[in-house]
């Protein structure tokens, strides 16, 4: 016979059929109520953790700024990060758009009274919020992202034209090369014309990034906006030209640097605005002009001389090609021009010619 346990001692008793949820499971609960700028401190310690660019820790706290202003203003009753509500956030993307008095604060920038940023100033804007609340989320800080649902503004298509050849070559005429600031200007919008660079770029160049004997700039990772190394070409003249520059910096200054001030620091990109300024207003342009202005014109004209995209993309340091795309702005005369060099049809008629003419002549040689 089978031996039968008995059941009789487990009377009464409760049976356990499942188990609590693990700690993995249990909803995050936040200890205690953090203060708005103890959050952002935490976000930045974050970002510092990961490396990032100090000119992108510098920009983390304008725009922290910008929304402390707004929530001091308007909300002067809120204190903790875990108050920031969706409504909140919404609301202050609505002041950016439709209230917002355009260039306030900025100096030498009239803004006339125009109301509403840009959709792409007001998305730097949103990006920033979602950085920052995505980490305080990670960190467990918070519970709910109050910008999760929260879309980026439809941006239109950009539909700035770069300078034409004409301005471009009023403001290469407009630096007296006799003076050293001025020379040293006069190449620096050359460098802007020939390779496309960054301001930021420029700035940031010593003479051992450049490769005189290969003609080329080799830019660091670290100068460089995407964290990688780039091979910027040049021309033969602008290479001559660099070299002449930091011949006679070297010749006056202790420094590595290519572009400095008549005091031997290196240039500010506040320093080189404020000299464009100045030659855009003597060559008699009436549209603004800013260093971004010859990127836009280095990234069209390579297109219509017949650069392939990719290389482009390379060249300027972009990872996305359809930022390269952007960037190329054709206007009507482009595509006229480009169609009559192009056309399948003009080839077409031109080979046709070119077979008439050919047989024609062999007839006239039999004869």
């Amino acid at each position: 016979m089978e031996s039968v346990k008995s059941t009789e001692g487990r009377k009464g008793k409760r049976i356990v059929l499942g188990r609590k949820e693990s700690s993995a499971e249990r909803p995050i609960t936040t200890p205690f109520q953090m203060s708005i700028a103890e959050a952002f401190k935490l976000f930045v310690s974050v970002k510092e953790a990961e490396n990032v660019k100090p000119r992108t820790k510098a920009e983390y706290h304008v725009q922290f700024g910008y929304f402390q202003d707004w929530l001091n203003a308007n909300y002067t009753d809120l204190l903790h990060a875990q108050d920031i509500s969706p409504t909140i956030i919404r609301s202050y993307i609505n002041y950016l758009a439709y209230e917002k008095v355009r260039y306030e604060g900025i100096d030498h920038r009239v803004n006339n009274d125009v109301r509403g940023l840009s959709p792409y100033s007001v998305n730097i804007r949103i990006r920033f919020l979602k950085a920052w609340f995505n980490v305080l989320v990670k960190e467990q800080t918070l519970i709910k992202n109050p910008v999760s649902g929260i879309k980026l503004m439809k941006v239109e298509m950009d539909t700035k034209q770069s300078l034409s050849e004409e301005e471009v070559r009023l403001l290469l005429q407009q630096p007296n090369q006799k003076s050293f600031a001025q020379f040293r200007d006069f190449v620096m919008i050359m460098l802007f014309v020939d390779s496309g660079m960054r301001v930021q770029e420029v700035c940031s160049l010593d003479i051992e990034d450049i490769d005189f004997v290969s003609r080329c700039i080799n830019l660091p990772a670290v100068k460089n906006k995407n964290r990688k190394n780039r091979i910027i070409p040049l021309s033969n003249e602008m290479s001559r030209l660099l070299q002449e520059l930091c011949t006679d910096t070297q010749r006056h200054f202790d420094t590595n640097v290519v572009f400095v001030s008549n005091f031997g620091e290196r240039l500010t990109t506040d320093g080189i605005r404020t000299n464009l300024s100045k030659y855009v207003k003597r060559a008699g342009i009436t549209r603004s002009v800013a260093p971004h202005s010859f990127r836009r014109f280095y990234a069209k004209h390579s297109a219509l001389n017949g650069i392939d995209i990719f290389s482009l993309q390379r060249i300027l340091g972009h990872a996305d090609i359809t930022t390269t795309r952007r960037y190329i702005q054709l206007n009507k005369d482009d595509l006229i021009s480009q169609h009559n060099h192009f056309s399948p049809l003009v080839n077409v008629l031109q080979n046709q010619r070119y077979r008439n003419n050919s047989s024609l002549h062999n007839v006239r040689v039999k004869q």
